[in-house]
């Protein structure tokens, strides 16, 4: 019986440092994971100020690299159609103002 008694408390012991061990791994890949993620984010950073960059170039008239005046001219297509927009929305509204505008002074 003690023999059971031991096999049994041996086996709880190492249940218990194989639960210890799993909780430092998740806490340790938990905590790499936090660091690529850390990391992926300054390199999205990074891009985005390389094509802030290239962009003031391409409008300064100083960029050379054919793709990337092909993107910049995308990046400006991309730019005057949302001016575009933004003028009918402003067209759309004052359209509608003197539509309301007309409809209150009917019923006076």
């Amino acid at each position: 019986m003690q023999d059971f008694l031991a096999r049994i408390g041996r086996g709880a012991s190492n249940a218990a440092s194989r639960a210890g061990n799993k909780a430092e791994e998740i806490k340790e890949v938990s905590r790499l994971k936090s660091r690529i993620s850390s990391a992926r984010s300054d390199i999205g950073i990074a891009k985005k100020d390389i094509g802030d960059y290239c962009y003031k170039m391409f409008r300064e008239g100083k960029m050379e690299d054919p793709e990337i005046i092909e993107l910049c001219e995308q990046i400006r297509d991309s730019y005057d159609e949302i001016e575009k927009m933004e003028r009918m929305i402003d067209e759309t509204r004052e359209e509608y103002r003197e539509k309301a505008e007309s409809i209150g002074e009917e019923k006076l």
